[in-house]
């Protein structure tokens, strides 16, 4: 008896199926998300609209929109992250494309170099980019040797660092998204257009950059999301002018530790970037453009 136990122990013992590790992984995901994302917005959304006691109330965001300056700085913010857009996407297209067509190891080494920066802190690479734009910097220093009118010029403390900066740090992603798209392009297409006589500047607006829109969409989109919620490149590089809103969330937590009213301003931005996904989703269509073909 005991013989027939033991051999019968195994084929009783159930085994784990593809569809079984699935729901797995899919429940550990889904946990995942709830103890990390979805559980702290939740208690940002009741902070913003809840007071010190606990109660029910909408003072923290009242007192927001009766800000004066907070309108100023939700523009300067949305006009700073809509312009580090524009300047990777002018950027980063022309070089995308060059890198989209390399083949082999100079593909692969073209990968690393771009994702190698994110294996450093912004906060250093910051700090670099304000030695090389500062008043006796390495850019100034270049400039004034070759007898440029007007050097030194003001690079840090305005508008412009705070540009070149952000655009430097969030150039990879757009090249990320652009590379993706532009390698998916079948060049038989283009070898079409070109033997049935279209130019180079008509195959290019007719074929390849409607072809590549995917990838602008998706690039725009992540560099001026994160653009909108920058923190270090502004407050390091940006003046007084150049307030971001995210420092008025840490100026909210650091300096006056109101807890309510960074939390509601935290709720304004995250209110704003869903409205401008939702308004470009509509009117520009980028759940369509985005959707993988088959």
């Amino acid at each position: 008896m005991a013989e027939v136990n033991t051999a019968a122990a195994p084929a009783s013992r159930k085994r784990l199926t593809a569809p079984d590790l699935q729901w797995l992984a899919l429940t550990v995901v889904v946990l995942f998300m709830l103890a990390t994302f979805i559980a702290p917005l939740l208690q940002v959304l009741f902070l913003g609209v809840t007071d010190d006691g606990g109660n029910f109330t909408f003072a923290p965001l009242k007192e927001l929109f009766q800000n004066g300056s907070l309108r100023h700085v939700i523009l300067q913010t949305a006009f700073t992250a809509a312009e580090v857009s524009l300047c990777c996407l002018i950027i980063g297209y022309p070089a995308a494309y060059y890198l989209s067509q390399l083949k082999g190891k100079m593909a692969t080494l073209t990968g690393v170099a771009i994702l190698f920066p994110f294996l450093t802190s912004s906060l250093v690479r910051t700090f670099v980019f304000m030695v090389i734009l500062g008043r006796t910097g390495l850019l100034n220093s270049l400039l004034k040797a070759l007898d440029i009118p007007g050097t030194p010029f003001k690079l840090l403390f305005n508008q412009t660092g705070v540009v070149i900066g952000m655009t430097y740090v969030l150039l990879p992603y757009m090249l990320l998204s652009l590379i993706g798209t532009m390698r998916k392009i079948d060049p038989v297409l283009l070898n079409a257009a070109r033997s049935l006589g279209a130019g180079p500047a008509t195959i290019f607006l007719t074929v390849y950059l409607p072809l590549s829109l995917p990838g602008v969409a998706a690039g725009t989109i992540i560099t001026t999301i994160l653009g909108f919620g920058y923190f270090v490149t502004p407050a390091l590089m940006g003046g007084p002018s150049e307030t971001m809103i995210a420092q008025l969330v840490e100026q909210r937590i650091v300096v006056m530790y109101d807890m309510h009213g960074a939390a509601a301003l935290s709720l304004i931005m995250l209110a704003i970037v869903l409205a401008v996904y939702a308004i470009a989703a509509r009117w520009l269509g980028l759940s369509r453009m985005m959707r993988p073909h088959g």
